[in-house]
């Protein structure tokens, strides 16, 4: 699959497994919509708009990746879960938390 965020993401951190890489455009894309539907001055640390961006982002691997989503699945479930704990670090957090998180299998 050609995607030119894959390719951003690969870029930025040749260390990263394609289940990592995959999952920050998941994210990645899920924000711009989210963005797109609620308009440019969206709270980035609204829980629901982080949430919603989770959602999507997960559906979206299931859907169209669903042997990288397998891998994943426990990623977005402890980030889902522990939302409250972590929401006041905003959407930057979770991308940062690809590389630990997903690095902890």
């Amino acid at each position: 699959m050609n995607n030119p965020k894959y390719d951003y993401y690969k870029a930025k951190h040749p260390e990263w497994s394609d289940e990592q890489i995959w999952t920050a455009v998941s994210l990645d894309m899920e924000s711009d919509k989210v963005i797109d539907e609620k308009g440019a001055d969206v709270d980035p640390n609204d829980p629901d708009m982080i949430k919603e961006v989770l959602d999507g982002a997960r559906r979206w691997l299931s859907e169209v990746l669903p042997d990288v989503f397998a891998k994943v699945a426990k990623f977005f479930d402890t980030l889902l879960t522990t939302i409250g704990e972590w929401v006041q670090k905003g959407l930057s957090y979770v991308v940062e938390a690809i590389a630990y998180l997903l690095n902890r299998k």
